[in-house]
């Protein structure tokens, strides 16, 4: 939480801007832009794309109240004397504009940012490369089932500063907080906030892996010592990021072992259970079973989302029982490692369209077993060659899109034959003809879906339908002789 000077009783607070320019004309920059128009500052809104219709402009700047420029380049207003910059988050780093304002020493923040200077209030923040989504889904539930003024917010659909304007000064905003709404802060400080995982991604975005790194460290800069900094013990370089970033309290959690403060797994057969060390107390949360909604295995990843969730959960002071009974009742978010059909064979059709990149396709590759591996998309500029070492229960794979020929090369380096398919729809056809008797055909792309989908939501959606097709049509199907 950050805590300007001046602070009126209603929790509104002064900005001391006169004169700001925002980029990108979304859900982020319409959210900034009426922030700083009720704090009396003058804002120029300027969108790269062209207008949709004729009308868009003018109807834009009548519903925000500010001017609205499209079709250009922020770079090529930014002479009109600004003195704060807030970018949306898709305005990368090295955009000419960012460049330019950070050389003259103008003030740029994100989104977030600018929120929390305005609305000052507690937050709870989660960042990370991989898990950011459903663990800020279910630390929300932990949060409202104790009974708390709760608040989902940030990378999760909702900005941070609708959010906040509708909030209670004594509310919490559990804000999802990627890399680019992280890189331009200077004072947000959440009381508890965790580094989930992190792994090169969004290499089109930041100048390198360094920055990105840089960026996600920044959840911590701020913090005093009476918050919380949590890390994963399961992955050193979140634990460096913390340790060299925060001044805070230090807390972690892990799905392979007790932690010393945190929420840890203690390992028995059958999964073990999640346990948690506080100071001054511990608790048996729940057995790792109760996380499995559809009677299939955990996956290693849901372990650790739901670990994270509980340790900021109860440092930030919800009950123990709140925390297991939100995590007994959530039903885990679509698109994430949810099987979704499951033909005749037991061949089972796993959607985790949210794989986006390397690290999360690992997961679900070391979580699936047997597999036909699907894949493919937009590659962000990463490096592709890592998911080689995760195909080891994987006998084929069918890929798809831009990434495709990358992909070839990967299977080849592991040994897995790879074919090729136009679009989704043919990939699960041919993937369930590839597929053998207690398989999984696995959807985890490892890269984005915007070269052939609208979002990783859409693509699911399709393999979905296309998963059910097929499973019908295999059940359908008169079984041979030898198989009666």
């Amino acid at each position: 939480m950050m805590v300007p000077a001046a602070v009126r009783g209603d929790g509104v607070a002064s900005l001391d801007v006169d004169r700001a320019l925002v980029i990108g004309a979304g859900s982020s920059g319409r959210a900034a832009a009426r922030l700083l128009t009720g704090a009396g500052v003058d804002v120029v809104l300027v969108e790269e794309r062209a207008p949709r219709s004729d009308t868009e402009a003018a109807d834009l700047a009548a519903s925000l109240d500010v001017e609205v420029v499209f079709d250009r380049r922020a770079n090529d207003v930014l002479d009109r004397g600004f003195d704060l910059l807030v970018p949306s988050p898709g305005v990368a780093e090295t955009t000419p504009a960012l460049l330019r304002a950070e050389a003259a020493g103008i003030r740029v923040w994100s989104e977030p940012e600018l929120a929390l200077r305005r609305y000052p209030r507690r937050v709870l923040a989660v960042t990370g490369t991989n898990g950011k989504t459903s663990t800020t889904e279910l630390l929300t539930a932990m949060c409202v089932t104790d009974g708390m003024d709760a608040h989902a917010c940030g990378n999760i659909g909702i900005p941070v500063s609708e959010a906040a304007a509708v909030s209670d000064p004594g509310a919490t905003l559990v804000a999802e907080l990627s890399s680019f709404q992280l890189r331009f802060t200077e004072r947000l400080a959440p009381h508890v906030g965790v580094l989930l995982n992190l792994a090169p991604d969004h290499l089109d975005w930041h100048r390198d892996l360094a920055s990105y790194r840089a960026a996600k460290a920044r959840l911590f800069a701020a913090q005093t010592t009476t918050d919380w900094a949590v890390a994963n013990d399961d992955d050193p370089t979140t634990v460096r990021i913390r340790d060299g970033a925060s001044v805070a309290r230090r807390a972690s959690f892990s799905a392979s072992q007790e932690v010393e403060v945190g929420v840890g797994l203690r390992p028995a057969v059958g999964g073990g259970t999640l346990v948690a060390a506080l100071p001054g107390e511990h608790h048996e949360l729940l057995p790792v079973g109760a996380l499995s909604h559809d009677g299939q295995p955990v996956p290693l990843h849901r372990v650790a989302n739901v670990a994270a969730a509980a340790t900021v959960a109860l440092l930030a002071g919800v009950s123990p029982d709140a925390v297991a009974r939100a995590v007994r009742g959530q039903v885990p978010a679509r698109h994430r490692f949810e099987t979704v059909a499951i033909d005749r064979r037991g061949v089972r059709f796993i959607d985790d369209s949210k794989a986006t990149n390397v690290h999360a396709a690992l997961a679900a590759l070391h979580a699936a077993g047997p597999a036909v591996w699907i894949a493919g998309g937009l590659a962000k500029g990463v490096e592709l060659a890592p998911l080689a070492a995760g195909l080891g229960a994987v006998h084929d794979a069918v890929l798809i899109g831009a990434a495709a020929d990358a992909l070839v090369g990967v299977c080849e380096d592991a040994g897995v034959t790879a074919h090729r398919a136009r679009d989704l729809e043919e990939a699960v056809t041919l993937a369930a003809q590839l597929a053998h008797p207690g398989d999984a055909v696995l959807l985890a792309p490892a890269c984005a879906s915007f070269d052939q989908f609208e979002s990783y939501a859409h693509r699911g959606d399709v393999f979905t339908a296309a998963a059910h097709r097929t499973a019908q049509a295999t059940a359908a199907t008169r079984p041979e002789e030898g198989d009666r």
